[in-house]
């Protein structure tokens, strides 16, 4: 076995192709892991689609009106103050604005009473159906706030959520199948690029400490 591992080695460009499989190896494996979970989740009751309407939220600067919701600020947020008894996975909605929305995002908290931040928030993707998919870590979470909108101060905007309803883990939003080990664009860049960079790393380290033994034997 050592005697394979050093012809291997021996040849130009084994660095960098040990690295890219560790790499895929370690993909297949978390892919796996991801999918072994999501499916004891199920299996557990604690990973179900819900569709929850606006009235289990805690509206803040939102004021019911007709059949919308209308911006009393530039910062309207609707809460869900406590999901950590279930796996939330994805939140989505189908929503109509009668102005430029601008910034929408998804606040979500990890631990009791911890604030809200910048650092723990997610945009939302724009589903086929034309819905706001919101996708979250793979962390335990304990409280969302949405915020649908961020209009400005002086100027209401006016939301309307289709069914008056926004959905927890919808079926269409969650991964299935093969789609657990199929990586985004970005994650494709990174699968390229950190490889070859831990591969010169290595291979230049390996290169400076053949110098060194070099020198002293010398």
């Amino acid at each position: 076995m050592k005697t394979a591992l050093r012809q291997f080695f021996a040849r130009r460009g084994a660095i960098p192709a040990a690295c890219y499989l560790l790499t895929l190896a370690g993909w297949l494996v978390l892919g796996a892991w991801n999918f072994g979970s999501d499916a004891m989740a199920r299996a557990g009751g604690t990973l179900t689609e819900q569709q929850l309407s606006l009235s289990a939220f805690q509206l803040v600067d939102l004021q019911g009106e007709g059949d919308g919701y209308v911006s009393t600020s530039g910062d309207p947020q609707i809460i869900l103050e406590d999901v950590s008894d279930q796996v939330v996975r994805t939140l989505s909605y189908r929503a109509e604005f009668d102005a430029e929305p601008r910034e929408m995002c998804l606040y979500y908290t990890t631990a009791a009473g911890e604030p809200y931040s910048q650092d723990k928030r997610v945009f939302p993707t724009m589903g086929e159906d034309g819905s706001y998919i919101y996708t979250l870590p793979r962390t335990t979470i304990v409280s969302l706030r949405l915020d649908p909108c961020s209009p400005d101060a002086n100027t209401p905007v006016t939301v309307q959520f289709e069914g008056d309803a926004i959905t927890l883990n919808a079926a269409d939003a969650l991964p299935s199948g093969l789609a657990y080990w199929l990586p985004s664009w970005y994650q494709l860049f990174c699968f390229v690029l950190y490889p070859a960079l831990a591969g010169a790393i290595l291979s230049w380290m390996r290169a400076l400490w053949g110098e060194i033994r070099d020198r002293r034997k010398g």
